[in-house]
Order: structure tokens, then sequence, then C-alpha cells
């Protein structure tokens, strides 16, 4: 009797637990991830820097290729982006990065520059933020590469910097996109 019974009782609890479902809300999502991805690192120490008199600017350089902003999803639902960058300085230097945006024709959509002081041989922590949104967000968006150019400026006592110099120069550096993706 029990095996009679079970199958109508399973149904009618399937049955009775069925509310009544709005399928138009789908229609209407709106999501907004937001996504982080590494950019920049390096760590140098001082003897990268190494020059005999210490009144020369030194420089060193990267680039970094940045065909993301290709994608049409990334182009139709990028709202904004931040690139964040941390720099510890413990060379006796001060030193300034500059980051410098191309698009296809190698022509500069957009440059902003990263003052890095020293404090003696102590590390220093210099963090900036670039904001990208509205006209600044369409250029990042026409980007295709990043330059990093890192200049070391003279020494003030004229001491150069030599295979023997202590300190390092790091940054680490970081996008984070922010999207808007509606449904309708």
């Amino acid at each position: 009797m029990l095996k009679k019974i079970a199958p109508l009782l399973l149904l009618f609890l399937v049955a009775a637990c069925v509310e009544d479902v709005d399928f138009e809300q789908a229609e209407n999502i709106s999501i907004s991830p937001i996504v982080e991805s590494s950019l920049i690192f390096f760590d140098f120490p001082a003897s990268e820097f190494s020059e005999p008199t210490g009144t020369a600017i030194v420089v060193v350089g990267d680039e970094l290729e940045l065909d993301v902003f290709n994608d049409e999803f990334l182009r139709d639902n990028l709202i904004k982006a931040e690139f964040f960058f941390e720099v510890t300085n413990s060379i006796d230097r001060n030193f300034r990065a500059d980051i410098i945006m191309y698009d296809a024709n190698d022509q500069i959509t957009y440059a902003f520059a990263v003052n890095i002081m020293p404090d003696g041989n102590n590390e220093v922590v210099t963090t900036h933020t670039e904001v990208f949104e509205d006209d600044l967000l369409e250029q990042l968006k026409n980007t295709v590469r990043m330059e990093l150019v890192l200049s070391m400026f003279p020494s003030p006592s004229g001491i150069p910097l030599d295979e023997n110099s202590i300190g390092n120069i790091k940054m680490r550096s970081k996008a984070t996109l922010f999207f808007q993706i509606d449904n309708e």
C-alpha cells in the first residue's frame, strides 16, 4: 500500500512547491564585474644604475603590448579603469617613472609621471593611481602599447653609484577594470 501512495505523495509535494516565476526578469539583467590584472613590475639593484661621475641621468625602460582594447566586448562594456603603481625605493637617488601610452599609429594617447623620492638608503614606498573615465577612458581604449621610462637623477653630493652600491628600486602595478554589462 505504501508503494502505491509514495509516488502520489511525491507528485503532490513537487506540485505544491511550484510558484509563479516571472521569466521576463531575465531580460533586464545587469551585472558589474571588476577584473584585476598585473601590468608592469621590476626590481633593479642600485648597480643597474652605475655611472662614473654621479652627475648623469641614467634611464632604463620597458614596454608592454596592450592589445586587449581591440576586443569588442571590452570596448563596449568597460566603464572605468584604474592603474595602480607602487614603487619601493631604497637607493639614495630621486627617480621619475614616465608611463607613456601609444595608439596603433605610434602616436601618444596619454602619458603621466610618478615622482619617486629617496630617504637615504631607507625604503620609501610611493603609490600612484591613474583613473580612466569618460574621455580618458576613450583614450585608453585606443592604446595598443604602454612604455615605462625610469629615470634616475644625479646625486646631490656627486657620489657615483657602482657595482657595490646598495639598495633597490622595485615597482609593481595592476590594472583594475570596471564593467557594466546589460542584457537589454
